[in-house]
């Protein structure tokens, strides 16, 4: 019974301090706004929100008051005034208003009844209102637009970062791997050495064959402890990422094993498919597209500039004591060079050419790039599994090589070496592994597989 009850404490003890492994698809938990090095990158697209609501208060309904009293020796006069104005998307401004004028007005010749007037009217910019542009409509949409296409920097940011966090995973556990190899090269070094040291103690070897072990063993630390420096650096740097501290993460987490390549893994791309779908998918091309749109939209109110900026405006009055009555009013200027519509036009339609250059550029850079990815991705299969051929050749070497030493037919020099050669080609295998998985990666990164958060 009292076995069974510590059984039981011992299995609650291990459910409350296990850890569970931190795969790849975890990295995705720590990549919230809270994470600085998530806000950075994506930060931006809230600056051009409120910018775009911004220029979205150039349709606010405005109230404007005035008022003037005036006492002079040879005239007095009072002025009071209250109106509202609303520009429409369209170019039109609507007023209403009320206004009460008397005496002899220093800056207008307005004059109402006693009781003031009320007032109603509408300026249209003609050439704006058929072409469907106007100042406050340019700013407008040249401000979505560009909170669109900062939105897709967020999105190409988010990109690039995760692509970047993956590296570090892989290579932390590509590190991973190699400190565990030389931690097994040791504690074999030190089991051998335990048994030469009872057979020097016996008489059965020399003391010569104890020193040569303890050489060995000595060496193996050095080793083990440089691996130990570098695993714990890439450790540090992976974690930044997630803004975690190492006590922290390894409260909760245990590290798992490096990934290995199955057979035949990069027969499953497709050049072709993959430029398309990059060409269709990476945000920076997006990014692009909405530029040439911006400048579409500035050439679209710069055509204003090819026609007199011509305004019509009609208001109409009920004085409260006399009559209604009615103002019409009309306002042109135009540029008889238009220098200033040829000049814009121009820099627009150059600007245009620019930006499609730059994106068939970063096309072609693509498809280059992931040509490159595919071919190497093909190459390092092909060595990934002449590696795990060599790994089990030099396996068998090692273990032909210590039998003969258990003979009296090799010599511990000769086991040593045999054990480093077998543990460089495991490590070779381990970096074709993490330089397979790393392209891969690179070639999701071209593709344009995006983060959402």
């Amino acid at each position: 019974m009292k076995a069974l009850v510590l059984a039981l404490g011992v299995m609650c003890i291990s459910t409350l301090t296990a850890t569970e492994l931190f795969t790849k698809d975890k990295i995705s938990h720590y990549l919230t706004e809270e994470n600085p090095f998530v806000y950075s990158e994506i930060g931006k697209k809230y600056i051009y929100k409120e910018k775009e609501k911004y220029y979205l208060g150039d349709f606010d309904t405005k109230l404007s008051s005035a008022y003037d009293k005036k006492n002079y020796p040879k005239s007095d006069a009072e002025f009071f005034d209250v109106t509202l104005q609303k520009p429409l998307e369209n170019g039109i401004e609507l007023l209403a208003g009320y206004r009460d004028a008397q005496g002899t007005q220093e800056f207008n010749n307005i004059k109402t009844g006693s009781e003031g007037e009320i007032r109603a009217g509408v300026k249209v910019p003609v050439f704006g209102l058929i072409h469907d542009m106007n100042t406050r409509k340019l700013n407008l949409n040249s401000a979505a637009l560009d909170t669109t296409r900062i939105n897709y920097e967020a999105q190409d940011n988010l990109r690039l970062l995760y692509f970047k966090i993956i590296s570090h995973y892989n290579k932390l556990l590509y590190s991973k791997a190699v400190f565990e190899l030389e931690k097994e090269l040791l504690l074999t070094a030190q089991k051998r050495e335990n048994i030469i040291k009872q057979k020097v103690k016996v008489g059965a070897l020399a003391d010569i064959a104890l020193l040569e072990a303890s050489q060995q063993t000595i060496n193996r630390k050095q080793r083990l402890v440089t691996q130990e420096n570098d695993f714990t650096n890439i450790y540090e740097s992976f974690l930044q990422y997630l803004n975690l501290s190492k006590e922290a993460f390894e409260k909760r987490y245990t590290l798992p094993q490096m990934e290995v390549i199955p057979k035949d893994q990069a027969k499953h791309w497709n050049l072709q498919r993959a430029i398309n779908t990059a060409i269709e998918n990476r945000p920076d091309l997006k990014m692009l597209d909405y530029e040439v749109k911006k400048m579409n939209v500035h050439d679209q109110y710069a055509k204003l500039l090819n026609y007199p900026n011509l305004n019509v405006s009609v208001y109409g009055v009920h004085d409260l004591q006399y009559e209604n009555g009615f103002k019409v009013s009309l306002d042109m200027d135009f540029p008889l060079e238009r220098r200033k519509y040829e000049g814009k036009h121009a820099e627009i339609i150059k600007t245009i050419k620019n930006i499609e250059n730059t994106k068939e550029k970063e096309i072609i850079t693509i498809k280059t790039n992931l040509t490159n990815i595919l071919n190497s991705l093909d190459n390092l299969a092909t060595n990934l599994e002449n590696s795990k051929d060599e790994v089990m050749l030099v396996e068998k070497l090692e273990e032909a090589e210590n039998k003969k030493y258990l003979l009296g037919l090799s010599d511990l020099f000769m086991v040593n070496q045999r054990e480093l050669y077998t543990l460089e080609i495991k490590k070779k295998l381990l970096k074709y592994n993490l330089e397979y998985l790393l392209l891969e990666q690179e070639a999701h990164k071209e593709i344009g597989g995006s983060y959402e958060l």
